[in-house]
């Protein structure tokens, strides 16, 4: 408990889990209170998922962003080498790393539920201001909180373990953009089939069947499936190494 309670410590006392989350709620209401909201097109109006569409999008853009605040918490202590600290407040470095996964699926299950009905609330606002009318949406709230918040949650794992295993901060995230931006790309271009196991492309296609025309190729269980297997993996490779090598 004692760890846990430094790692909320710490993820609250900084500013840069602030600016992280209001950069991304800007972006979101930019996307889509002016973009999809007050711009918004007839066709676009008519479509009964169009809120589903919003808020699941705002999770592959917004997700990614708030990210990095699980990135940073491991990150800012190698930077600024706090993390002898750390190491040396518990009796176990297994305990300390176990905090910090903690602490982060905390932060994101809550940053990213406001994200899910920000950015529908932020498209009915700017519709509204534009007067325009929005057709009777069909919005599944169980199931959009479901896949949604799993997609913000393995965002979340993947920069976490990639922060533990790299141990630099910039490195860590320049990883962490390079990988879906243009690594599973550059494999895509190769080999056609491969991106349904790869670990950001298998993560989003959980929540694409929510979109309208964008099902995934293969099914929901699988994409759930791989990336999963991705993160217990990376967690324990995160543990071991954590555990055995020297903090600086």
């Amino acid at each position: 408990m004692s760890s846990l309670k430094a790692e909320f410590r710490k993820l609250l006392s900084v500013r840069s889990t602030y600016y992280i989350v209001l950069i991304t709620l800007a972006i979101v209401l930019l996307v889509t209170g002016w973009g999809n909201g007050v711009k918004a097109d007839v066709a676009t109006l008519h479509n009964p998922n169009f809120l589903t569409n919003e808020a699941t999008n705002a999770v592959f853009i917004g997700g990614i962003i708030i990210a990095v605040v699980g990135l940073l918490i491991v990150g800012h202590e190698y930077r600024y080498n706090t993390i002898l600290y750390t190491l040396t407040s518990s009796n176990s470095r297994s305990k300390s790393l176990l905090a910090k996964f903690i602490a982060i699926t905390v932060f994101a299950l809550v940053t990213i539920t406001a994200v899910l009905f920000f950015a529908p609330l932020c498209t009915i606002v700017g519709t509204h201001i534009a007067g325009k009318h929005l057709v009777s949406q069909n919005f599944p709230v169980w199931a959009i909180l479901r896949e949604d918040l799993f997609v913000g949650w393995g965002y979340m794992m993947y920069a976490l373990i990639i922060a533990t295993i790299i141990r630099s901060q910039v490195g860590s995230i320049v990883t962490f953009l390079l990988i879906p931006l243009v690594g599973e790309h550059v494999i895509e271009s190769i080999f056609k089939s491969s991106t349904n196991y790869m670990p950001f492309n298998s993560l989003q296609s959980v929540a694409n069947n929510l979109l309208t025309n964008a099902g995934s190729p293969v099914s929901t269980s699988h994409n759930v499936v791989v990336a999963c297997t991705y993160i217990a993996v990376g967690a324990l490779v995160s543990f071991v190494l954590f555990a055995r090598r020297d903090a600086n």
